[in-house]
């Protein structure tokens, strides 16, 4: 993340009723394309957390961080609902990826 404060009005701007814990949040909201370095790190995400990203299909670059987010070692649990993706950091689960059509 740039940092936390640009985070925070960010967030806040977009969904003003959601509050900001740290980084040990229940439920992370994102877009897909904003999976980067400079503005956010799935790295600093806790066990528990899971993560919400819009628009995975939204064109040809989203989908391949999609696919990529996927590949990282500590991402255990990936749900394509095509409009959005759901991220699973469990570590004792199982790695697996699943797409839902409907």
């Amino acid at each position: 993340m740039k940092s936390d404060k640009t985070s925070e009005e960010k967030i806040k701007k977009n969904c003003p009723n959601i509050s900001i814990v740290d980084s040990h949040a229940d439920v992370v909201f994102g877009k897909i394309s904003d999976l980067d370095e400079t503005e956010f790190n799935v790295n600093k995400l806790s066990n528990d957390s899971m993560l919400l990203l819009d628009g995975i299909h939204k064109n040809r670059q989203n989908f391949e961080k999609w696919m990529q987010l996927k590949e990282l070692k500590h991402v255990r649990v990936t749900i394509d609902l095509f409009y959005c993706g759901l991220v699973f950091f469990r570590k004792e689960q199982e790695k697996e990826h699943f797409k839902i059509r409907i």
